[in-house]
Protein backbone atom coordinates (compact mmCIF):
# COMPACT_ATOMS: atom_id res chain seq x y z
CA UNK A 1 0.00 0.00 0.00
CA UNK A 2 1.52 3.27 -1.11
CA UNK A 3 0.12 5.64 1.49
CA UNK A 4 1.95 7.09 4.44
CA UNK A 5 0.69 6.41 7.96
CA UNK A 6 -0.33 10.07 8.20
CA UNK A 7 -2.45 9.95 5.03
CA UNK A 8 -4.06 6.65 6.06
CA UNK A 9 -4.95 8.08 9.45
CA UNK A 10 -6.43 11.25 7.93
CA UNK A 11 -8.52 9.27 5.45
CA UNK A 12 -9.89 7.04 8.20
CA UNK A 13 -10.71 10.01 10.43
CA UNK A 14 -12.50 11.86 7.63
CA UNK A 15 -14.47 8.77 6.58
CA UNK A 16 -15.53 8.10 10.18
CA UNK A 17 -16.58 11.70 10.61
CA UNK A 18 -18.68 12.06 7.47
CA UNK A 19 -19.80 8.51 6.68
CA UNK A 20 -21.15 7.45 10.08
CA UNK A 21 -18.34 5.06 11.02
CA UNK A 22 -18.47 3.21 7.66
CA UNK A 23 -15.28 1.31 6.82
CA UNK A 24 -13.12 2.72 4.04
CA UNK A 25 -11.08 0.68 1.56
CA UNK A 26 -8.16 1.60 -0.68
CA UNK A 27 -8.27 0.08 -4.17
CA UNK A 28 -6.60 0.76 -7.50
CA UNK A 29 -2.96 1.49 -8.23
CA UNK A 30 -2.08 2.88 -4.77
CA UNK A 31 -2.84 -0.52 -3.28
CA UNK A 32 0.02 -2.07 -5.29
CA UNK A 33 3.54 -1.39 -3.95
CA UNK A 34 5.15 -2.27 -7.30
CA UNK A 35 3.35 0.51 -9.21
CA UNK A 36 4.09 4.22 -9.35
CA UNK A 37 1.91 7.31 -9.28
CA UNK A 38 -1.83 7.16 -9.48
CA UNK A 39 -4.68 8.75 -7.63
CA UNK A 40 -6.05 7.65 -4.27
CA UNK A 41 -9.11 5.48 -4.93
CA UNK A 42 -11.35 5.00 -1.90
CA UNK A 43 -14.41 2.77 -1.53
CA UNK A 44 -17.03 3.23 1.18
CA UNK A 45 -20.21 1.25 1.89
CA UNK A 46 -22.98 3.04 3.75
CA UNK A 47 -26.75 3.14 4.24
CA UNK A 48 -26.90 6.93 3.82
CA UNK A 49 -29.28 8.52 1.30
CA UNK A 50 -28.01 9.88 -2.02
CA UNK A 51 -28.20 13.48 -0.81
CA UNK A 52 -26.36 12.60 2.42
CA UNK A 53 -23.66 10.82 0.40
CA UNK A 54 -23.18 13.83 -1.89
CA UNK A 55 -22.76 16.19 1.07
CA UNK A 56 -20.48 13.78 2.93
CA UNK A 57 -18.20 13.36 -0.10
CA UNK A 58 -17.80 17.13 -0.49
CA UNK A 59 -17.05 17.60 3.20
CA UNK A 60 -14.65 14.66 3.30
CA UNK A 61 -12.74 15.93 0.25
CA UNK A 62 -12.47 19.42 1.75
CA UNK A 63 -11.13 18.03 5.02
CA UNK A 64 -8.61 15.83 3.22
CA UNK A 65 -7.38 18.73 1.09
CA UNK A 66 -6.84 20.77 4.25
CA UNK A 67 -5.13 17.94 6.13
CA UNK A 68 -3.01 16.20 3.46
CA UNK A 69 -2.90 18.75 0.64
CA UNK A 70 -4.54 18.70 -2.75
CA UNK A 71 -4.21 15.29 -4.32
CA UNK A 72 -6.22 13.37 -6.88
CA UNK A 73 -8.70 11.44 -4.73
CA UNK A 74 -11.68 9.44 -6.00
CA UNK A 75 -14.31 8.42 -3.47
CA UNK A 76 -16.65 5.65 -4.66
CA UNK A 77 -19.66 5.21 -2.37
CA UNK A 78 -22.02 2.24 -2.45
CA UNK A 79 -25.21 3.08 -0.58
CA UNK A 80 -27.10 0.03 -1.82
CA UNK A 81 -28.67 1.70 -4.83
CA UNK A 82 -27.10 -0.47 -7.54
CA UNK A 83 -24.72 -3.35 -8.16
CA UNK A 84 -22.23 -1.48 -10.33
CA UNK A 85 -19.08 -3.22 -11.59
CA UNK A 86 -16.90 -0.59 -9.89
CA UNK A 87 -18.39 -1.60 -6.52
CA UNK A 88 -17.60 -5.26 -7.17
CA UNK A 89 -14.04 -4.45 -8.24
CA UNK A 90 -13.40 -2.13 -5.32
CA UNK A 91 -14.76 -4.65 -2.80
CA UNK A 92 -12.78 -7.52 -4.34
CA UNK A 93 -9.47 -5.60 -4.61
CA UNK A 94 -9.85 -3.18 -1.72
CA UNK A 95 -7.71 -3.14 1.38
CA UNK A 96 -9.29 -1.83 4.59
CA UNK A 97 -7.62 1.28 6.01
Amino acid sequence: MRLSDHIRREIKLAAQCYFKQAPVYLFGSRRDDSRRGGDIDLYIETVMSDSEVAQAKIKMMAQLYRRIGERKIDIVVNNGGAALPIFQRARREGVPL
